[in-house]
C-alpha cells in the first residue's frame, strides 16, 4: 500500500510539473520557484547581449514610405474588417513616424495608442521642415 501511495505523488509531481510548464510557455511566467533563477539568467545574459545598434533615417523614411501607401491601399480597399485592418495600419505608421522623429531628434509626443490626426500632423511637418522626405 504505500508503494501505491509514493507512486500516485509521484504521478502528481509529474503532472504539475507539466502544468506549469505549459503554463510558463502560453504566458511566459515562469513557475515560482524557478523565478529567481530565471531573473538572474535574464540580468546575466542581457550584460552579455550588446546593445543594438539603431536604425539609419534611410531606412526607416523607407518603411515610412511603405507603411503610408499600406494605409491607402487599406482605406481604398474593400475587404472585409476594414476598419480593424485600417486601424492596424494606421498604428504602425503612428510606431514608425514617432521611431523616424526620434532618429532625427524631432520631440516626439507621448501617446499609448496611435497618435491623433493632429499629432500625426505635426509630425510630419515637423519632418518636412527639417528637410526630410518619405
Amino acid at each position: 500500500m504505500p508503494y501505491a501511495l509514493g507512486n500516485l505523488a509521484g504521478l502528481a509531481l509529474v503532472i504539475t510539473a507539466a502544468i506549469s510548464g505549459c503554463r510558463w510557455l502560453n504566458t511566459g511566467q515562469p513557475p515560482r520557484l524557478l523565478r529567481p533563477g530565471v531573473r538572474r539568467a535574464q540580468r546575466w545574459l542581457d550584460e552579455r547581449r550588446p546593445p543594438p545598434e539603431p536604425l539609419p533615417p534611410v531606412l526607416l523614411a523607407l518603411e515610412l514610405s511603405r507603411l503610408a501607401a499600406h494605409v491607402r491601399f487599406v482605406d481604398n480597399a474593400d475587404e472585409p474588417n476594414k476598419a480593424e485592418r485600417l486601424m492596424a495600419a494606421r498604428l504602425a505608421y503612428d510606431h514608425a513616424l514617432r521611431d523616424y522623429c526620434r532618429a532625427v531628434d524631432i520631440p516626439v509626443p507621448p501617446a499609448i495608442r496611435g497618435l491623433s490626426q493632429e499629432q500625426r500632423f505635426d509630425m510630419e511637418s515637423a519632418l518636412i521642415g527639417a528637410g526630410h522626405e518619405w
